[in-house]
């Protein structure tokens, strides 16, 4: 039979949680407001306790934020990404697979064209490095 102190192990809390995904807890508190992340259930002392598995969603979350895309944007992948990797289509009819896949189609057209501004930027900075080298009197 397992103690509670075992049952707690199971769990992070909301501090390691931050430090493992480097975020703040302010960031995960906001994730939480925005509906991206719920807490498996808080203690009698009010502290946060999130399943591992927590880590790797605020990561994708994190990365999908830093590619560029909203809050609610990547609350509705994240939802998408449920439905596929619990593998329950029979709730889902066929109208709102087709909204769906509109949506991504959709983010992968503002992922390909961010990525070809990207590449603009990055090779107009090479332009000016190799301008700023041959500058160079020695």
């Amino acid at each position: 039979m397992e103690n509670k102190n075992e049952k707690v192990e199971k769990f992070i809390r909301i501090g390691e949680l931050a430090k493992k995904t480097r975020v703040t807890p302010r960031t995960i508190k906001h994730y939480e407001d925005k509906g991206l992340l719920k807490p498996f259930k808080k203690t009698q002392g009010g502290f946060r306790l999130y399943q591992n598995d927590k880590v790797k969603l605020v990561e994708r979350i994190r990365q999908l934020k830093k590619a560029g895309f909203s809050l609610r944007e990547v609350k509705e992948m994240e939802e998408i990404n449920g439905i596929v990797e619990e593998n329950i289509f029979e709730k889902v009819d066929d109208n709102e697979l087709n909204k769906m896949i509109k949506f991504l189609q959709s983010q992968l057209i503002k992922t390909e064209e961010r990525l070809n501004e990207t590449i603009k930027v990055k090779k107009g900075l090479e332009k000016i490095i190799e301008f700023l080298k041959k500058q160079k009197r020695t």
